[in-house]
């Protein structure tokens, strides 16, 4: 896929993306670091349709991507298979290396709510395939051998996000990544403040400032 170098078409990928006006210098930032020649790396865990792997790769950088959709999956498998710098992996981001169900919305087979955790979400998540999961702190220790820093991490999981930020938190990975922007997903369980609750109390215990859970 063929990438034009014109400001306009980052900002309209960025509108594409819901990326909130507050987060949009980031990318123009980006922009202007990789054209002086650095190296950056943005991981988009849960890519959907591709809407930010596109505003990374727009940005210069390199992008891991993970969707575990079988049948998004194969979408942007054709999508990106021109470009090199959008290494795609079918696996679900999670906080193990093992295997599980990845429930589906029934009928809407590449609906956004798809997910490796049952939730209140969908009364109709009983249909769904079995997928690999990746533990993502182990991805991510992986591949700091190959790059110093990870630029930026959207992270868009449909509630595995709260196992995946505390593993990521504890072994303090966070360290070693620019930006984190989540959009979470406490209000698809039966209690959500047990969920988000203890999850912004540890980000402030440990004095972290670049976790930010409003990216939608």
């Amino acid at each position: 896929m063929f990438f034009t170098k014109d400001i306009g078409y980052l900002k309209d990928l960025l509108k594409r993306a819901f990326a909130i006006e507050k987060y949009q210098k980031f990318f123009y930032d980006f922009f202007l670091r990789s054209q002086k020649g650095e190296e950056l790396a943005f991981i988009d865990a849960g890519a959907h349709v591709g809407v930010f792997s596109d505003v990374a790769l727009a940005s210069g950088g390199i992008c891991y991507a993970f969707e575990p959709n079988i049948y998004l999956h194969a979408f942007l498998k054709d999508l990106y298979k021109d470009n090199e710098k959008l290494i795609l992996s079918n696996k679900a981001v999670s906080n193990q290396n093992s295997t599980a169900i990845f429930y589906d919305e029934g009928t809407n087979a590449v609906g956004q709510g798809g997910g490796i955790v049952k939730t209140n979400h969908c009364n109709h998540k009983e249909s769904g395939y079995e997928v690999e999961l990746i533990d993502f702190c182990e991805f991510l220790h992986e591949i700091l051998k190959k790059h110093k820093k990870i630029t930026f991490v959207k992270m868009d999981i449909e509630g595995a996000e709260f196992d995946v930020l505390d593993a990521l938190i504890e072994q303090k990975l966070y360290e070693n990544i620019e930006y984190i922007m989540v959009e979470t997903h406490e209000r698809f369980f039966e209690n959500p403040s047990q969920k988000i609750n203890p999850l912004k109390e540890k980000i402030a215990q440990n004095n972290i400032t670049n976790i930010f859970l409003d990216w939608i």
